[in-house]
């Protein structure tokens, strides 16, 4: 493994004379000024990528396409390379594509960085455990990253814009009222709290994001999984429960229970289903839209 680094370094060091130095979470790297094969570890960071105007060579998309929902697919289309799951990625197939440029997440692959840095120049952000407003600030140094300062901030700009329209149209419906997101599975609901990404995103479209805030920005303080009697102390007025695509979720066996029947969400109707590949592991500008459009949805609901 060592020496096939050692060949794809070597066969990239005279790109590396043209690069200039890029400031990221961990640091500095030489990138270059128009990388064109760049593989990503975050589905924000293909988010960004997509906005751009630029098309990945590498995704990691947890050996899972179907992950990548269609307004990114839409742009970035099938031409690139699965480099395994986010949590850890193949450092062999990575290598093997050639990269000029990888995005990582400061979180998940910090602890890999030297190994990375033998392949190619890494650039580091946090999108496991940022909020909204960080998406926004990756995708903006991102863009300067690869030489599209201009095309993201203008992308950044009209993205604003339709942000703002929907949160005008739920206004009446928001109004600072709670709201619980968690993800639902056959294992178990974990709650997102007010810092997290959908937390900072309910907040964002003019919700109150329901929850304790927690201290400090890990992933475990994050995401909490609670059982339903965690839940009904909580008793969030509107629930927004993210879904898999298929499976039974932790809801549908607590539906029969007492508890359950006795949430506020429940009793009143407002517990509402989306795609927890969209709102939980997307985390990006284009798929931030997507939400909107269910959050448009759902606010028409508690009218």
């Amino acid at each position: 493994m060592r020496c096939f680094i050692l060949a794809i370094v070597l066969g990239l060091a005279a790109a590396a004379a043209q690069a200039r130095e890029v400031v990221h979470a961990l640091g500095t790297a030489q990138v270059p000024d128009a990388p064109q094969r760049i593989v990503v570890l975050e589905f924000s960071f293909l988010d960004a990528l997509a906005a751009a105007g630029l098309v990945p060579v590498g995704v990691a998309d947890d050996n899972k396409p179907e992950r990548i929902q269609p307004v990114l697919r839409e742009l970035i289309g099938d031409n690139w390379t699965s480099v395994g799951t986010r949590k850890t990625p193949s450092l062999e197939v990575i290598a093997a594509l050639q990269p000029d440029l990888i995005i990582a997440d400061t979180d998940r692959h910090g602890a890999i960085r030297s190994t990375l840095e033998q392949i190619a120049p890494v650039i580091f952000y946090d999108s496991l455990t940022g909020g909204y407003q960080d998406v926004l600030t990756q995708a903006a140094r991102i863009g300067e990253a690869v030489g599209r300062g201009e095309e993201t901030a203008a992308f950044q700009a009209s993205h604003a814009a339709r942000m703002n329209a929907i949160r005008e149209q739920i206004a009446a419906a928001a109004d600072g009222r709670p709201a619980q997101f968690g993800v639902a599975s056959s294992r178990g609901l974990w709650l997102h709290s007010p810092q997290s990404y959908a937390g900072t995103f309910l907040a964002a479209l003019g919700f109150e994001a329901a929850g304790p805030v927690t201290e400090g920005g890990t992933y475990g303080a994050l995401y909490q999984p609670v059982t339903l009697e965690q839940l009904s102390e909580s008793d969030p007025a509107v629930l927004i429960l993210g879904k898999p695509a298929k499976g039974d979720t932790i809801d549908q066996a607590w539906a029969s229970e007492a508890l359950w029947q006795q949430l506020e969400a429940v009793q009143k109707g407002h517990v509402f289903e989306v795609s927890s590949d969209l709102w939980s592991r997307s985390r990006g500008m284009l798929t931030a839209e997507q939400s909107a459009a269910d959050l448009l949805a759902i606010a028409k609901s508690l009218q």
